[in-house]
């Protein structure tokens, strides 16, 4: 397996790397001090310590930087959180030692600080196990109770309503670019997921044609690709341990199948790659998957020699292979136990493409991918406990500190290169919480927390540039709220925040330097999806809700009620307004569009859209199966009816549970785990059922 490299790196620049090349303790008998060891270019050098400094230390000239010739250099300084955080700017591309002398503290000091430190103008790559080894060695012995891998997010720009003509698509963020889902359609066969088996059915005659069973593992996602299926599924992998106990590993696979001959599936190959799926992405032939990985690097304890490479597997290979040491880097001023591993294949040459994997120390939790970068969020957390005046004493515990960390991978063909990072104030409610337009980078977040009594929370919105360097941003919206949804469309951006009324805030973002708040709406409830109906309206699928008053503690509390479809009209920027709405059931009742954007059905030649539901009334199991309204700038009305209701039974069956509704031609699909359900198209009428086994 051929998997590309990366720049090379060599003498006093290994060394900064090798030794952290994330985050380093430097302990002197005192002060302590806690900084990154390498940065790039664009980026702020943090030095904490756990004594502050002396304002004047900045400017007297007992603070300074040198470079690797021992020359004094010139940068600007600056002291933050009580003087106990020295902060450098304005650092080019090389190698520096910072110099703080013991004068430079409040208190006494017995010795003065030197911290060597790497400024870097891209991501470096690892040239040895034994730099992998020292990394992890470093998180191995500081026994900290780092967070584990993070848990890709459950969904997923203004995008055109994207229709095949005859057959549904999925519901992709952005248009052109293939997201996969669980129930797909090509107009002539229906492929679904049942447990194991992935079912072929031929949509005009409802019959199953054939069936591609994966034993030992339940497919998660499918894609369909120039008349080939992309079944995506997890596989865990078990190996025998040097001392005698087995382990193991999860992987991300994906099975390409060639389904010309729709009744006999033939495999084409199968590749995947260590850890679980961020995401995955299909764009102009190309295949990306994204995944976490966190590797077993506390058996370091056991095995001096463990290989912490991430594992890869190529079906052509026949075998697992570890990732070449010039495919995996480290992100400058990374703590993290975590690796991201990004990979792409050619589907044009599917069979013999080469497998192209990079692997980067660190972690992601929310994608968005343009055509021309993938960006990856992931929660930062804070590592420092109270430092006490012995290393015996030192308490590092993580802690969550609400920022988010972006991290974008220029994309070319199967060349993927990270080539920018930064961080952001707040926390992102999903994918839809970024977006590329006309070469700026656009990011909604929330900082603080909305659900405390005394709310401390507040909402934002940057925008940068194609390094990732901030040019304009919008702040303090919406005080003890925290958002709930976002789209963007162009121009505009339309942001839902919550507490105990749904504010719609309409927003321009024309000038990428001054966006600013044109139009708000307060109304009942709130929208965890917005979808765009036109380019002066927006759908909004969320709950209603009330507010009661605690009898205990006189403070109000809201309750979710039912499912709540909104019809906004957004062509008077300066006042927003809710044409209609749709309260559907009481509390309880759910649909899975409210938390993943694929299962929206659209049909724009009749204007439906409708999702799976399952009903509850007073709290009480009233049916399952879909809705589908008929959505106008005029308003919202109901078009089809397909619930069955419920028997008696306390709880819906999740084998017979509606999860996509699909259409080819003039007949609808409702998919169900265990049956197909077709309808007419446009009066509902219930035509036929098959059952899949």
């Amino acid at each position: 397996m051929k998997v590309k490299g990366k720049v090379k790196i060599s003498g006093l620049m290994l060394i900064a790397i090798v030794f952290l090349c994330g985050i380093a303790y430097v302990f002197t008998p005192q002060p302590h001090v806690y900084a990154s060891t390498t940065i790039f270019e664009d980026q702020e050098f943090y030095a904490e310590f756990d004594t502050p400094l002396k304002k004047a230390s900045i400017t007297n000239g007992s603070v300074y930087v040198v470079n690797e010739k021992g020359e004094k250099v010139s940068a600007a300084f600056s002291l933050k959180e009580k003087n106990k955080v020295l902060v450098i700017q304005d650092l080019s591309e090389g190698i520096y030692t910072l110099h703080v002398e013991k004068t430079a503290f409040k208190k006494k000091s017995h010795s003065d600080i030197k911290l060597q430190f790497s400024v870097v103008k891209e991501l470096q790559a690892i040239q040895s196990q034994q730099d992998l080894r020292d990394y992890f060695n470093i998180l191995l012995n500081e026994q900290r109770n780092l967070p584990g891998e993070m848990e890709a997010e459950k969904t997923e720009s203004f995008t055109s309503e994207d229709t095949a003509g005859s057959h549904s698509v999925t519901n992709n963020q952005v248009d052109g670019i293939e997201e996969g889902d669980i129930a797909v359609t090509d107009g002539k066969h229906i492929y679904s997921i049942h447990e194991q088996s992935i079912f072929i059915t031929d949509a005009k005659k409802m019959e199953v044609i054939s069936k591609i069973n994966i034993p030992e593992t339940y497919p998660s996602k499918l894609l369909l690709h120039e008349g080939k299926l992309l079944v995506f599924y997890d596989k865990y992998v078990e190996e025998k341990a040097r001392r005698g106990y087995y382990g193991g590993t999860s992987m991300t696979q994906v099975a390409i199948y060639d389904m010309s001959n729709a009744s006999k599936p033939q495999l084409i190959r199968e590749v995947g790659q260590e850890g679980h799926a961020v995401g995955i992405r299909e764009y102009k032939d190309i295949l990306y998957i994204v995944t976490n990985n966190s590797p077993n690097y506390w058996l370091l304890r056991e095995e001096k020699n463990l290989d912490l490479r991430p594992r890869l597997y190529d079906s052509n290979e026949e075998a697992l292979t570890r990732a070449p040491l010039d495919s995996i880097h480290i992100f400058p001023g990374s703590r993290e136990a975590n690796y991201v591993i990004v990979s792409a294949l050619d589907l044009k040459n599917d069979k013999t493409s080469e497998f192209m994997a990079e692997t980067f120390v660190g972690a992601g939790s929310s994608l968005y991918m343009s055509e021309e970068a993938i960006y990856m969020a992931a929660p930062t957390y804070s590592s420092m406990g109270t430092l006490e005046d012995s290393m015996e004493k030192i308490s590092i515990m993580p802690m969550w500190n609400n920022d988010t960390e972006l991290y974008k991978f220029t994309i070319s063909g199967t060349s993927v290169k990270m080539t920018a990072r930064t961080t952001i104030e707040g926390a992102l409610v999903n994918q839809f919480s970024m977006d590329e337009y006309n070469g700026y980078f656009r990011v909604a977040t929330t900082t603080g927390q909305a659900s405390m009594r005394e709310a401390n929370s507040n909402n934002h919105l940057f925008i940068l540039d194609k390094n990732l360097k901030e040019v304009g941003k919008l702040t303090d919206l919406a005080r003890g709220e925290k958002i709930y949804s976002v789209r963007f469309m162009g121009e505009k951006a339309y942001i839902v925040t919550f507490k105990e009324t749904d504010p719609l805030f309409v927003i321009d973002v024309a000038n990428p330097e001054k966006p600013k708040v044109l139009g708000e709406l307060k109304i009942p409830g709130f929208s965890n999806y917005l979808h765009p109906l036109d380019e002066n309206h927006l759908i909004g699928i969320g709950y209603d809700t009330k507010v009661e008053t605690d009898a205990y503690t006189k403070q109000p509390v809201v309750y979710t009620m039912g499912m709540k479809v909104s019809l906004f009209d957004v062509s008077n920027v300066s006042k927003p307004k809710e044409v209609d709405n749709e309260i559907i059931g009481g509390r309880g009742t759910y649909s899975d569009v409210q938390h993943d954007h694929k299962a929206l059905y659209r049909d724009k030649e009749n204007g439906y859209y409708g999702f799976p539901i399952v009903l509850y009334k007073e709290e009480q199991y009233k049916g399952s199966g879909a809705l589908v309204y008929r959505i106008t700038p005029s308003g919202i009305d109901l078009a089809g009816d397909m619930i069955i209701k419920a028997q008696g039974e306390q709880y819906e069956d999740w084998n017979t549970t509606v999860q996509r509704l699909l259409y080819v031609d003039d007949t609808m699909y409702a998919v169900t785990p265990s049956k197909i359900d077709a309808y007419h198209r446009t009066t509902f009428e219930k035509l036929k059922t098959i059952k899949l086994k």
